[in-house]
Order: structure tokens, then sequence, then C-alpha cells
């Protein structure tokens, strides 16, 4: 049993006898100890010191509640350690007998989700770093295949609905076109400063950009592939422009006209909160040193 825990059992124990009217050497009769002194550990006297001081204190925090809390914070100033050792020595076990006490009330799970959600919004990371470490553990332990399976069998009795809920948002969010295209992209050879792209024209319009100014460096979802919903435009330049690379198809089924495609990308653009966002198309690698004067002129117009 913890030392601490003893000593407050012993303590009460003994006050709790004194007050049935025991004599202190009764008590240590009883208890098998010395009656001692105030100054001697583990002594009747000393275990009823003990009791006093604690009634002194809650009586002296009642009068003045902010006492504890100053004296606290002197301790703190004049010993810095002090904090870090008792939260060594103190904190599991306080937290330990919160985790039971929700448990035996039945708020474990409720308290748990407030207090995620808490940290969440304080770190906008926590959940990930967290699940990461969690699946670290369980990889070199060997239980994350089955922890995954409990998890998921445990998820479907109570809430039946919650995984085909979830991979319906997933797709939403993520559709697997996308994601394909995102790995696909990753395997071609057209790499320019540590980004992929899905041609070599593609490449070369991005490196004019950056040699004219108008990007500092490709970024992946940022500058370079924005995800507008569940389509990509090419580039967004210094935020404030949308430009997109796209040779049109005047042969096969699916003949285009540059028209046709321009509408169909400001609809994406509009339909998602885009609307007073300009977007510029290069149809062919001849215009694109015409169209980035032309970015240049529309970020330094004065509507911009």
């Amino acid at each position: 049993m913890n030392p601490d825990k003893i000593h407050n059992e012993i303590r009460d124990y003994v006050n709790f006898l004194i007050e049935r009217g025991l004599t202190l050497k009764d008590i240590a009769e009883l208890l098998d100890l010395e009656v001692g002194t105030r100054f001697v550990k583990a002594t009747v006297k000393w275990y009823r010191y003990c009791a006093l001081a604690k009634e002194n204190q809650k009586l002296a925090i009642l009068k003045h509640p902010d006492l504890y809390s100053l004296a606290g914070k002197i301790a703190q100033q004049k010993h810095p350690w002090i904090g870090h050792e008792l939260g060594k020595k103190y904190s599991a076990m306080i937290g330990r007998n919160r985790v039971n006490k929700l448990r035996e009330e039945g708020r474990l799970s409720e308290h748990m989700s407030i207090i995620a959600k808490k940290l969440q919004q304080i770190n906008p990371e926590h959940s990930r770093k967290n699940m990461k470490k969690a699946h670290e553990t369980m990889m070199n332990k060997g239980t994350f295949n089955s922890h995954q399976k409990e998890a998921a069998l445990a998820c479907r009795i109570k809430h039946p609905k919650q995984l085909k809920e979830m991979s319906k948002t997933a797709h939403s969010k993520y559709p697997l076109a996308l994601l394909a295209l995102d790995s696909r992209r990753k395997n071609y050879p057209y790499l320019y400063n540590e980004c992929y792209f899905d041609s070599e024209e593609e490449r070369i319009v991005c490196q004019r950009f950056v040699e004219s100014g108008l990007l500092e460096k490709p970024i992946e979802n940022v500058n370079v592939h924005i995800r507008i919903n569940r389509k990509h435009i090419d580039f967004f330049i210094q935020n404030k422009i949308f430009v997109e690379y796209h040779p049109t198809r005047t042969y096969g089924r699916n003949v285009e006209t540059a028209e046709d495609y321009f509408k169909e990308r400001r609809k994406i653009l509009d339909d998602n909160g885009y609307n007073n966002y300009p977007l510029i198309i290069i149809k062919n690698m001849r215009e694109t040193n015409s169209k980035i004067e032309e970015t240049k002129r529309l970020l330094h117009s004065p509507s911009k």
C-alpha cells in the first residue's frame, strides 16, 4: 500500500479514537505504538498533531481562500524544484484516483472526450500526434492489428452506423480519384524543388513562375495542386490568383475548347467560395510568358 495512504489512515483512526474518548495511552496500547511526542514520527502524539494540523489548515483556507495558493507560490519561488518533485510523487496517484472515481460514476468516457476536445483546441495537431504515438506503441508490441479489430467490432456494436458514416465522410473529403492521382504523381519523373508534377510542361511552367518571382517555392496543396473540393487547381499565386496549365483536347471523343474548360474551372472556384479570385488558363507553352505578365499585372492592379 502507498506509504502516504497508510499514514492518512492511521492519522484519521487515531483522531477518531481520541474523539471517542480514549486516552493517548489507551490508543498506544491498542495500536502497539509509543505515546511519544509531536516531534517523533509514527507515535500517537505525532499522529494527533498531524490531525490537528490538517484541521487548522482547513480553517485557515476557509478564512483566507487565497492563503494556500499564495503559500504555494512562495514555496515555488524559494524552491523551484518543489513543484516538479511533488508532481513526480503525486500526479500519477491523483490521476489514478480520479480515473477510478470517474469509472465508478460511469463518466470516464465523457470526461476523456471533453479533455480531448480542449487539448485539440489548444493544439490542432494533438489528436494526430497522440494517435500516431499510440499506433507506434502498439506496432512495437505487436498488438496493433488485434486492437484495431477489437475497436472496430466494439464500435459496430455500440454505434452500428458510425463506421459507414466515417467512410462516407472520408471519401467525400479524400476522394479515391484524388488519392490515386496524388499517389501516381509521386511516381512521375517530373520533379522540381521537391514537388512532383503531372507533366514536363507543367514542371517548366512552375519553374518559370519561380524564376519570375511569382512563387518563392512550390509547396504541395499550398501554392501547387490546390485541392478544391473534388478537384485540383494547378497553381495558386500568392494566395490571390489561380492558374491552370491545360492544353485543350482537339481530337478524340472528349474534344473541348479553352472557353469550355475555363467555364468548368470557374464554376468549381465559384461554388467553393472563390468568386472574387481571378483564374488564368495557360493553353500551351508558347503563351506562358504572356500569362506570367498578365498575372503580374493582376497582382499589382489596385483591386488586388
